[in-house]
């Protein structure tokens, strides 16, 4: 019985899908659909992990002593590239980080074409004699 006393369940007309004709056309129709599916993801899935080993992330955020070790950049270099508004310090209580997109594109701004960098400190290869 109905919780509306007034309520009549239609009748099925020749049109209408009955509840075993769903079940069989959902049955036919579900394992297909489920494949299709599934491939598809797989493939998606299968790309995007291409893409992310193949290029870095770019909205990744770095520690200054993580630049230290990937970019070989020393401390007093990100300093002065703050000073003189090359980077963006983003400041998290007393941490600091860095977006690795910036840090490529101030790098790129501070390369000479031989692949050097600017103003770089570089240690001495001769040994000074007295």
């Amino acid at each position: 019985m109905h919780a509306y006393p007034y309520y009549q369940a239609p009748a099925h007309s020749p049109g209408t899908i009955t509840p075993p004709d769903l079940a069989t056309l959902l049955a036919s129709a579900l394992p297909p659909l489920r494949e299709a599916i599934a491939q598809w993801v797989a493939e998606d899935l299968h790309r995007w992990k291409a893409i992310q080993q193949d290029e870095p992330r770019q909205d990744e955020t770095m520690t200054r002593k993580a630049l230290q070790a990937e970019f070989a950049i020393c401390t007093q270099t990100v300093r002065n590239w703050e000073r003189t508004g090359l980077l963006k310090p983003y400041t998290v209580g007393r941490r600091v980080f860095y977006y690795r997109r910036e840090v490529l594109e101030a790098m790129q701004g501070q390369t000479k074409p031989d692949g050097t960098r600017l103003y770089a400190r570089r240690r001495s290869t001769t040994k000074k004699t007295a």
